[in-house]
Formats: structure tokens, sequence, C-alpha cells
């Protein structure tokens, strides 16, 4: 039995195979195809797919059906179920959903970034434990609440929750994790410098060292071009694991490159490293992981560095199904003395959900 309680007990796949109205799709793409086979997988018939107004084209194709606009959707239906099968984050879109959510009911699966694994009540079921495990270690209620309603949107698909319980990362760096002049940063995904910039925003430019590791090449480069010429720090071409090893990957210097694509037809080779090695000993007061499904084999990799420093962590809790109840357990094992938070950012479906350690 769960320690708290949740108004949803139906999840979306078994509402959608009983709705009894047409359900439609919302966009096209690697989310949408993940949606779509989990959708085949439930024989859940989909009625059309649509694309926004601004992206429509008159030839387009999606899985065999023929594209529609949204407002062919609005012509053709008076009542149907849509559901969202693509990431939101821009302000503009958001309010396009909320204002869409309106008009018809509107559901967002979640379904994992890496893998094909989705939320169901199953999911619910198989991780109870681990679910009442988390929500026990959670620092404060907003953590807390933000830990409900997140399941709650899992469950249904209904994307009210997850705006009911954002918050701005402002609010993070205000009352949470407070940077000050001396820090060594350690990037993990580091992309193209953007999170280094804001680190750098925040402490006006003073720090002790950084250190920024990327695995992807194109982004690597990138990372050199934008932030190279900074005093005192370390930059790798590597992915963050639990040790040091040569592993396919997936590049191409887009943000989601990744360890974890076994299909991909010409995968890269890319070296990985434990930041404790990297590191050798010496202290990092300040951690930010965003490393696209690495992150259980990175704080592994950062048990020694977590166990003697203790330093500020941010790490991403949402690309895989499992993240969000497993990754504050295995903080808490490393250092059981972390306070743990738990913040939504803006952001359909639930991806910039992250775990904030101190």
């Amino acid at each position: 039995m769960l320690a708290f309680k949740l108004k949803e007990n139906i999840d979306l796949w078994a509402y959608l195979q009983s709705v009894g109205k047409p359900v439609v799709v919302y966009g096209t793409g690697n989310g949408a195809d993940k949606i779509m086979d989990t959708l085949e997988k439930y024989n859940i018939k989909v009625s059309d797919i649509f694309m926004s107004n601004d992206f429509f084209r008159e030839d387009a194709t999606f899985r065999g059906y023929k594209l529609l606009s949204y407002d062919d959707i609005k012509q053709k239906y008076d009542d149907c179920v849509i559901v969202l099968a693509f990431a939101v984050f821009r302000r503009d879109m958001l309010t396009r959903i909320r204002e869409m959510s309106k008009e018809y009911e509107l559901r967002a699966p979640c379904v994992s970034v890496f893998g094909n694994d989705y939320f169901s009540m199953d999911t619910l079921s198989k991780y109870e434990s681990e679910i009442n495990k988390t929500y026990s270690l959670l620092a404060d209620d907003l953590s807390r609440d933000v830990f409900v309603k997140s399941l709650e949107y899992r469950i249904s698909g209904k994307v009210d929750y997850l705006f009911d319980c954002q918050t701005e990362r402002d609010e993070v760096f205000s009352n949470i994790i407070k940077l000050n002049d001396d820090e060594v940063y350690v990037d993990l995904g580091a992309y193209r410098g953007d999170t280094v910039e804001e680190f750098l925003l925040m402490t006006h430019g003073k720090y002790k060292k950084i250190y920024a590791l990327e695995p992807d090449s194109k982004n690597y480069a990138k990372l050199i071009e934008n932030m190279g010429s900074l005093d005192d720090a370390v930059f790798l071409n590597k992915a963050s694991w639990s040790d040091e090893r040569v592993m396919n990957f997936e590049g191409g210097g887009g943000r989601n490159s990744n360890l974890f694509s076994p299909d991909t037809p010409k995968p890269e080779v890319v070296h990985t490293i434990d930041v404790d090695s990297v590191l050798q000993g010496e202290r990092a007061t300040y951690i930010k992981m965003d490393v696209e499904g690495a992150e259980h084999e990175t704080l592994k990799g950062l048990s020694r560095t977590l166990t003697n420093y203790k330093p500020k962590l941010i790490v991403s809790g949402y690309h895989r199904v499992i993240d969000l109840f497993t990754l504050p357990i295995l903080v808490h094992c490393i250092n059981p003395e972390y306070k743990i938070y738990l913040r939504h950012h803006p952001y359909i479906p639930d991806w910039e959900t992250n775990l904030y350690c101190i």
C-alpha cells in the first residue's frame, strides 16, 4: 500500500481502451513512434494524426496516416481525446497546449526518453516499495507535492497535474542550490557550454575550478569553441559512467546524444570515465548531471566524491520511467546525509523534473 493517497486509479492506456470516443494523436517523430507503438500494444485505435496549423503540409504522412491540421480536427470532431506525442517546453507552446486542453480532452503519455518503457499501473505496483521510500526521503512539502502530482500525471496523462506543481529554476538557486565564488563545478553533459555559462552568470564569473564532460564530438568542439579559453577549466570528450570503458554511442550534435541506442545504424565509439577518477581524490562542491539515461551508473562512479565531500547535486530525474523513484534512493544509499528535493520546471511531459541534493 502506498504511504499517500492518489486520486487516479486507472492508467491512461486502460482509459483509452474504453473511452468510447475517437483517439487522435498530436505530433510526429521519435516520441510519436514510441507512443504509437504502445497504443498498438494495447489495441487502441488511432483515428487520425495531426500537426499544428503552422507546420501543416498537404502532402505530409506519418505511419500510413495522411496528416491533418488542427483546424481539420476541429471541423471533423466535436469530441475526441487528443494524445500529445511530442515534448513541449516553449512558453507559447505550453500556453497553446493549455488552451487546446480546454477545447478537447488532452492527455500526454509518460514514456521513457530512452528505451521503450512507459508508465502504467503495473509500474506503480511493481515499484511500490521504492515509491514509498522516495516519498519518505524528500526534504520538504513542495518536493512531496511534486512527487505525488508527477505520479498522478504519469498514471492519467493529465497535464494539469504538471501545470499545478511547476516552479521556475530561479526558485532552486534562491532556496536550495546556493552558489558562491569558490565552487569546484563538475558539469556532466556539458553540451555546448550552456550550463557552464549559466554557472558563470550565477557566480559572476568567479569559481575555483570547472570540469566539463561532453561525449558527443560535435558538441564537444562547440564546447571548446565557446568555453575553451576559461582559466582553471578541464574539458573532456568523454561520457560519465561507473568505470572506464569503450561503449557505442549515438551522437550527431543534438541534445539527446546517448549511450543507449542499440538500433543506431552507425554508432560512434566513446570512452567513458567515472568522475571519481577525473577528480583523483580532489573535492567537488557542485555537480550537475544531465547524462541522458546514464544517471545510475554515473552516481555509482561518484560514490567516493559524494561520501567524502557531499557536493551540491542537480540530477535529471526523468530519462527513464523509474528514475523518479530510484535515483533518490541511490543518492541516499551513497550518502544518507543528503537532503533531497524534487522540482518540476515548465515542460510536458515531466522531463524537467530534477533532484536537487544538498
